[in-house]
C-alpha cells in the first residue's frame, strides 16, 4: 500500500486559501459594489477609489508578503494574512465612513496579496519540478472556486436580506475566511527536512529532475508578465461593458456569458500546470497565449452570443493557466528567496494590470468604441507569444 504524500494536503489547503484570499478578498467586491453604493449613497468615483484601495494593498503586499514569507515562513504569513483579511471584511461590514472603508479595503487587498504569494511558493518546497506545475495548478484553481462561490451565494443573500444585505455578505465572507485561516494554522507545514518523492501513478511520464532545464530567465518572466498584465486586465475589465454598452446585449445575457469565465477558471490552473510538467513551460505557455489571442480575435470579428461565450470560455480556460506556468517557472529557477522573487514578479504584473485598466479606458474615451480597447489587448497577447518564441 502506497503511503499518502502530505504535500497533497498542502495543495488542498492551498486551494481553500486562494479561494478566501483572492476569490473573496479581491474579487467579491465587484459583486457587492452596486448594493454598497446604493445603501451608502456613494458616487461611482468613491466606489472606484475603494476598488483602487484593494488593488493598491494587493500590489504593495505582493512584494512585502514575499519578503516576509522568506524571513518568517510561508505558513505564518498565510495564516496572519487570512486573519487580517477576515477582520478587514468584518470592519467593512460595520462602517459607513468613506475614510474607514478605504482603510480596510487597502488592508483586505494587502492581506490578499500576502496570502497569495506565500501560498503559491509553499508547494515549491514539497514538489519537484516534474509535479510542481500540477500542484500549483490545483492551488491556483481556488481563485476560480471563490468566484463561483460568490457568484452563486452573494446574489441570493443580496436579494433576500434587504437594503443592508451587503453588510451581512461581508460578515459571511469574513467567517468563511476565518475558517480557512484556522484550517491553514492546523494543516499547513513549512518545508520538510527532506522532501520525499510522492508516489508515481501508473503510466505517469516522469522526467528526471536534472533533465528539466530552466526555460525562462528571470528577466524574460518580468517582461512577459508585465505585458500579460496589461493585456489580460483590459479584457477582464471591459468585456462585459463591451457586450452591454456596445453590442446592446441584456445585462442578464452578458452576465451568463461572463459566468463561463469563473467556471473555466476552476480547471485552468490544473490543466495548464500539468501540461507544462509534460510538455515544458515554454511550449505550454505558447499554446496558452495562442488560445488567449484567439479569445480576443473572436469578439473583434463576430458578435453572436454563442461566439462571445466561446471567447469568455477560452479566456477563463487559459487565464489561471498562465499564472500557474509563471509560478512554476519561478519555482524552476535555482535562486534563493523564491517567495520574494515571485512577489516582485507579481508586483510587476500588477503594475501592468493598472496600466491596462487606465489605457483601455482612455482608448474607449478617445475613439468612442471598445474595438480599439480590445485590439490593444490582442496586440499585447500576440506580443507575449513573440516574447515566448524569441527569448529563453
Amino acid at each position: 500500500m502506497k503511503k499518502f504524500y502530505y504535500g497533497w494536503v498542502i495543495v488542498g489547503v492551498g486551494l481553500l486559501v486562494k479561494m478566501a484570499a483572492l476569490g473573496f478578498g479581491r474579487f467579491a467586491y465587484a459583486m457587492l459594489l452596486s448594493s454598497m453604493r446604493t445603501s451608502l449613497e456613494y458616487s461611482y468615483i468613491q466606489m472606484g477609489l475603494l476598488s483602487g484601495g484593494i488593488l493598491f494593498g494587493y500590489l504593495i503586499f505582493s512584494f512585502v508578503g514575499g519578503t516576509l514569507a522568506t524571513k518568517f515562513g510561508s505558513k505564518r504569513v498565510v495564516v496572519i494574512s487570512l486573519l487580517c483579511s477576515s477582520f478587514a471584511m468584518f470592519f467593512i461590514s460595520q462602517f459607513s465612513s468613506f475614510a474607514l472603508l478605504l482603510l480596510f479595503t487597502v488592508v483586505m487587498g494587502g492581506a490578499a496579496g500576502g496570502a497569495h504569494i506565500s501560498m503559491t511558493t509553499l508547494p515549491m518546497a514539497w514538489f519537484d519540478k516534474n509535479r510542481l506545475g500540477r500542484a500549483l495548478g490545483i492551488v491556483t484553481g481556488g481563485t476560480g472556486l471563490g468566484i463561483i462561490v460568490t457568484g452563486l451565494l452573494l446574489p441570493v443573500l443580496l436579494s433576500s436580506l434587504g437594503k443592508g444585505a451587503w453588510r451581512q455578505c461581508w460578515i459571511f465572507l469574513s467567517l468563511m475566511t476565518l475558517t480557512v485561516a484556522m484550517i491553514g494554522w492546523i494543516l499547513l507545514k513549512e518545508k520538510p527536512v527532506m522532501v520525499p518523492v510522492p508516489p508515481v501513478s501508473p503510466g505517469e511520464n516522469i522526467v528526471p529532475p536534472q533533465a528539466r532545464t530552466v526555460e525562462f530567465t528571470l528577466k524574460t518572466l518580468f517582461v512577459y508578465y508585465f505585458v500579460f498584465g496589461i493585456a489580460y486586465n483590459i479584457y477582464a475589465t471591459y468585456f462585459v461593458a463591451f457586450m452591454v454598452d456596445e453590442l446592446r446585449l441584456s445585462g442578464r445575457l452578458a452576465g451568463l456569458i461572463w459566468s463561463l469565465f469563473g467556471w473555466t477558471c476552476l480547471a485552468s490552473g490544473l490543466v495548464w500546470g500539468s501540461l507544462s510538467d509534460r510538455l515544458g513551460r515554454k511550449t505550454a505557455l505558447l499554446w496558452n497565449n495562442g488560445l488567449i489571442s484567439l479569445a480576443l480575435l473572436i469578439p473583434l470579428l463576430f458578435h453572436q452570443p454563442i461566439l462571445l461565450g466561446t471567447s469568455t470560455f477560452l479566456f477563463g480556460f487559459t487565464f489561471l493557466g498562465t499564472i500557474t506556468i509563471v509560478a512554476a517557472s519561478v519555482g524552476d529557477l535555482t535562486v534563493e528567496k523564491k517567495a520574494s522573487v515571485y512577489g516582485l514578479v507579481t508586483l510587476v504584473h500588477g503594475i501592468g494590470q493598472f496600466l491596462g485598466t487606465t489605457s483601455g479606458g482612455y482608448l474607449k474615451d478617445l475613439t468612442g468604441s471598445f474595438n480599439a480597447t480590445l485590439l490593444s489587448s490582442l496586440i499585447g497577447f500576440v506580443l507575449c507569444c513573440v516574447l515566448i518564441l524569441s527569448k529563453k
